[in-house]
């Protein structure tokens, strides 16, 4: 486990921050992806060092290497045919939990990364890398057609856009979705601005931060608390929530002595 969350451990605290750029995302996914791949293709001798220094941690304290209890009819798991702690902890262990872990990662992403793909032509840095930049303007056309204008009006912008930056230095241009929108042109490229803006910088990634709002709400409205209402419950949420802002606690407090309600709002 110890081996595996090491390599996982980038993705899970750029998956936790607020401002998710989705390329840098994908490409984290993939990175992640191959190293994983690599340690399935040779997952016996990758195991083999990590037996080894299981072992020497068990031989400093005097802990016994036990293998799992074998009987003629099991139900809950399977007999391995071995006497090899190594082997069986091995076939048992590591090789599913790695499986496991590979296919919920590309299950989870694969939307992400399709979307993505299709998307990728109109990042200048990756206008000239993208070869199927007519495929995928046609699959956001039949995805977002409500959302941007008509296709005769689409296509020559789109290609305008790609052909402009494909003139610049690949070192220079910008290579996220913010960065391209910061450069780009609302009135003579209103409809590459409204793929980027409402629908690729807006692609959600994960559910971090809307999940991190309820364990704040799950820890501040305990069973003492019951009883709390909406207003100092959203106050304490607040506080609670946005740690890293400075707050006037003089100001506060002396506005809170000088009312007679001695009931005063929060105001971050």
């Amino acid at each position: 486990m110890q081996h595996t969350s090491g390599i996982i451990l980038p993705v899970s605290k750029l998956l936790q921050k607020k401002e998710l750029d989705m390329f840098a995302v994908i490409e984290l996914i993939d990175s992640v992806l191959d190293i994983l791949w690599q340690n399935r293709s040779n997952c016996e001798n990758v195991f083999h060092k990590i037996f080894d220094q299981a072992k020497n941690e068990c031989e400093k304290y005097d802990a016994p290497q036990l293998i799992s209890r074998r009987c003629k009819s099991q139900i809950f798991r399977d007999n391995y045919p071995s006497d090899d702690p190594e082997h069986i902890f091995w076939e048992a262990i590591f090789v599913p939990d790695l499986d496991h872990l590979i296919v919920e990662m590309e299950d989870r992403f694969f939307d992400q990364k399709q979307k993505c793909r299709s998307l990728w032509g109109l990042i200048p840095k990756y206008c000239d890398a993208s070869s199927n930049t007519a495929e995928d303007l046609e699959r956001l056309l039949e995805i977002y057609q409500e959302d941007i204008g008509p296709r005769a009006a689409v296509v020559p912008e789109v290609q305008r856009w790609v052909n402009n930056w494909k003139k610049e230095d690949v070192s220079t241009v910008p290579s996220s979705a913010i960065e391209a929108l910061c450069a780009c042109h609302a009135d003579i490229y209103p409809n590459v601005c409204i793929i980027l803006l409402t629908i690729l910088d807006t692609l959600p990634v994960s559910t971090a931060t809307s999940e991190r709002s309820f364990s704040t709400m799950r820890r501040l409205k305990t069973y003492l608390r019951s009883s709390i209402g909406n207003e100092r419950m959203a106050g304490l949420a607040l506080l609670s929530i946005h740690k890293d802002r400075q707050i006037a606690r003089e100001k506060i407090m002396n506005d809170f002595v000088a009312s007679s309600n001695h009931r005063s709002d929060f105001v971050l």
